[in-house]
């Protein structure tokens, strides 16, 4: 059985590594607040994105008389997928669950079912960067240790190169596999095709509410012009997502072991004490016992 002393010792190593772990609770906590505060004010102009895309779309297509301009049909008209670039999302840093392992192994799968070449690979923190070279993947740009604040310039830089290829024939679409954030305790693995868009079906029957919109000049040149702004917002909001489900999950993963750091302490001083109690009741039969002799 061990000392007293080395118990006190493993006492002192629990209880500085508690303080850590809480310390990286509260700093994930503050850069969750950050991250779930974009993400949600972004959430509802994403949504209202499409459904104007949509809506558009539909508007062109229910007029014969117009034609889609050349962005319009680089960006909708499905083809078949040879080549695709894909944007895989991970973090810097571990220390954050499942997170990291969750959005790999998902990548992985895809990267083994789907029958398209991966011509370009984009990754976007060091896990990701390390599971293309394990893989034997040359990342066309890695973007590591990006601040929340500079994630517009990487949607910029992804969003630009990857239309000038989709529209030089170079790729047949564009990919983002990254974590979906449900609440700071669950996040899920999503696969998601930003172009060519899954146009949702268009109703049978006309919706009473539906507001019939003016556009000006026509409707071909409003969805030239909206087309690359929904491109960024789904690729702002896929990373804001990530980034969001990133702290999240470390937040939990430092909570909990927190709490387990706690149930240790607990444990070792009970044992600390119950040595401490037979020591002293050993001590004292001897006195008694040299008393009585």
């Amino acid at each position: 059985m061990a000392g007293l002393q080395d118990i006190r010792r493993r006492i002192r190593s629990v209880k500085n590594t508690q303080q850590v772990t809480k310390a990286m609770k509260m700093i994930s906590a503050v850069k969750l607040r950050k991250s779930q505060e974009r993400l949600v004010a972004l959430r509802p102009y994403a949504n209202k994105m499409m459904e104007v895309v949509r809506r558009v779309v539909g508007r062109i297509k229910g007029d014969a008389e117009i034609q889609p301009g050349p962005t319009a049909q680089s960006f909708l008209s499905p083809r078949e997928e040879n080549r695709i670039r894909v944007v895989l999302v991970a973090s810097d840093k571990g220390l954050c669950g499942g997170f990291n392992a969750n959005v790999l192994k998902a990548a992985t799968a895809f990267a083994n079912d789907c029958p398209a070449e991966i011509a370009h690979l984009d990754v976007v923190g060091k896990r990701a960067a390390e599971w293309a070279r394990k893989r034997g993947i040359t990342a066309g740009h890695e973007f590591l240790n990006v601040p929340l604040t500079g994630l517009q310039k990487v949607v910029t830089e992804i969003s630009e190169g990857a239309a000038a290829q989709y529209q030089a024939g170079e790729i047949d679409a564009l990919y983002v596999i990254y974590n979906y954030f449900n609440s700071p305790m669950s996040q899920t693995p999503t696969v998601f095709r930003v172009f060519p868009m899954e146009m949702a079906p268009r109703p049978e029957a006309r919706d009473v509410n539906e507001v019939s919109h003016l556009l000006e000049p026509d409707p071909n040149a409003v969805l030239e012009t909206l087309l690359p702004r929904f491109v960024e917002t789904e690729l702002l909001r896929n990373l804001l997502e990530s980034s969001a489900s990133e702290h999240g999950a470390r937040m939990a993963a430092m909570d909990k072991a927190s709490n387990n750091a706690g149930e240790m302490i607990a444990r070792l001083t009970l044992t600390m004490n119950k040595i401490r109690q037979a020591s002293i009741t050993n001590q004292i039969i001897e006195i008694v016992s040299g008393a009585n002799a």
